[in-house]
């Protein structure tokens, strides 16, 4: 008996009726389905009288309508368009739902993605490979796994196989050449390692040279995750050693006709840069299509990068790809190169100018890290396990650690003693190289391989206070100032004037010194690895744990 309550069945030969009476039937107090057989039959006579009044009214308005559009100008095919479109419609329309609402909010979702932080404006500047997402299900195509254990993030650098120029001790850079089979190995050894730890990894990315590509597809498809989305940049590249590019890294200075320490000092400082590449070089790659995106800027400081020139390449990648990838709750493989790695490093652990010389990267070794919300390393040694109640895995370089390390190697124990032996001899040759050249900075011809022949005068006797104090002022500078053998000549010369009283010093015993200290120094540069899981050490870190943690209770009382 309502008046707005009509029978939809009487109505199937009028549409625009049905579609009035719905709207009416929207606002009804009554339900809107109703059964016509629970009617009584004088309610259901007048329930169809005015079903019939209502679509005869509805019909003669929709008439009128369209007979005064058919009187209309030219514009008027526009108007009928919208009122057809408008027909169709079945309710209001939503604000969400309008084009300008819907690309408004898609813009706030690309600035402040939720879970990754703020994206900088030259997203695609620094990932031209990768779109700025535009819909929700391209906005999660990073997000593939669930937050790591007890809300750490998980980042895993790995260093590519051994290449053919690493094994003939050649200057890479971005010269593309290929693994040796040895680097094969490593590299499936390096998916073997991270499959037998457990550690899963969401999203990969790597460079686009080969023996970093290679060594990425062999570690995943070893780790059983050949699936995992690989993202290539060239901003992950090697830093490009310019005019070095192709020369054994032992003869190069005399190639070039170049100072030793000079060279060295342009392979492993942080800001001194290599001679730069000339268009003629062999390896130059300014006609490469890989590179056809770089500006002519780009292109023109690619000619030769100090390791601080490849850091401002390679960290806007990090921070604007790989940091939000990691936040979204993947966890994440880069596979890159020795000094690409090294600047990670670096700016992860934030280690000084100066300690960075001596990181040394070795190939094909994971090297894992925790990451706390702020993407900073916990410490593995001591925070991992007793805060926040993860097992730790690998291995932990003492020296490194010592200069604020904190990554992890998943690694076999003899291919790390072989690494650490290694690097302890570069580091001995490099400091031996120097204190030569403190004496040929003296006046002495010491890269003459017969000085004291009978056709030549002796070499001069120099005041033994004189060389003891060029050495003092080298190791003031920080570059010098850790160095072991540095140390023990400066003691050496110190010894010969206090007990010895030994005025001077010809150019023979200070080489005969130079020896002995370099030989006595084997093993002593660089400390041995420590498991992780050994019982001693575990209970040795709990020990500085507590002890930690007690002393800082302290400290908080006090200051109370």
């Amino acid at each position: 008996s309502h008046p707005n309550i009509i029978p939809i069945s009487s109505l199937s030969e009028q549409p625009q009726a049905k579609r009035h009476c719905r709207m009416r039937c929207s606002h009804s107090l009554l339900p809107k389905r109703v059964s016509l057989s629970d009617l009584p039959s004088c309610q259901f006579s007048q329930f169809t009288a005015t079903a019939t009044a209502t679509a005869t009214s509805t019909s003669r308005l929709l008439s009128s309508k369209s007979s005064s559009s058919s009187n209309k100008g030219p514009g008027s095919q526009r108007d009928e368009d919208s009122n057809k479109i408008h027909n169709q419609r079945s309710g209001p329309i939503r604000i969400k739902g309008t084009p300008r609402s819907a690309a408004a909010a898609r813009l706030r979702k690309i600035k402040t993605m939720k879970g990754m932080g703020h994206i900088s404006d030259n997203y695609a500047k620094y990932a031209p490979d990768l779109e700025v997402p535009h819909t929700q299900q391209e906005e999660n195509k990073f997000k593939l796994a669930n937050y790591g254990e007890e809300s750490l993030y998980t980042l895993v650098l790995l260093r590519h196989g051994e290449s053919e120029w690493n094994k003939q001790n050649r200057y890479t850079g971005w010269s593309d050449v290929n693994l040796t089979k040895q680097g094969e190995i490593e590299a499936r050894t390096a998916g073997r390692l991270l499959y037998e730890n457990g550690i899963e990894i969401d999203h990969a990315f790597t460079s686009v040279l080969k023996r970093a590509s290679f060594s990425t597809n062999m570690a995943l498809n070893m780790a059983k995750q050949h699936w995992v989305p690989v993202t290539k940049s060239w901003r992950l590249n090697e830093r490009h050693y310019g005019a070095l590019q192709g020369y054994n890294k032992d003869t190069a200075w005399k190639d070039l006709g170049m100072d030793q320490e000079l060279v060295m000092q342009m392979r492993r400082s942080y800001d001194v840069p290599p001679p730069r590449m000339d268009d003629d070089h062999p390896y130059w790659h300014g006609n490469d299509r890989r590179y056809k995106q770089l500006s002519a800027e780009q292109l023109e400081d690619s000619r030769a990068e100090s390791l601080k020139d490849a850091a401002d390449r390679v960290l806007p990648f990090y921070k604007s790809l790989i940091v939000p990838t990691v936040r979204a709750g993947n966890k994440c493989l880069v596979v890159s190169h020795a000094n690409t790695i090294r600047t990670l490093v670096k700016y992860i652990d934030r280690i000084s100018d100066e300690d960075i010389k001596s990181m040394t990267i070795p190939t094909g070794i994971p090297l894992l890290y925790r990451l706390d919300k702020n993407m900073r390393p916990v410490d593995p040694k001591r925070e991992l396990e007793f805060q926040y109640m993860v097992e730790p895995k690998g291995f932990t370089w003492a020296t490194s650690h010592a200069l604020g390390f904190h990554g992890v190697y998943l690694g076999d124990v003899e291919r790390l003693q072989g690494i650490q032996e290694k690097r302890d001899a570069s580091n001995r040759d490099w400091q031996r190289i120097i204190l030569r050249n403190v004496g040929k900075s003296m006046g002495w011809e010491m890269d003459q391989k017969d000085p004291y022949s009978a056709d030549k005068p002796p070499p001069k006797v120099l005041e033994t206070r004189q060389l003891w104090w060029k050495i003092h002022e080298k190791m003031q500078n920080h570059e010098y100032g850790n160095m072991l053998l540095l140390q023990r000549m400066e003691d050496e010369l110190e010894q010969l004037l206090n007990h010895s009283k030994q005025r001077f010093i010809t150019m023979r015993q200070y080489e005969s010194m130079i020896e002995r200290i370099h030989l006595d120094s084997e093993g002593k540069l660089v400390q041995p690895f420590v498991a992780l899981n050994d019982r001693q050490s575990r209970e040795e870190r709990e020990r500085l744990w507590f002890e930690s943690l007690t002393s800082d209770l302290e400290e908080e009382a006090l200051i109370r």
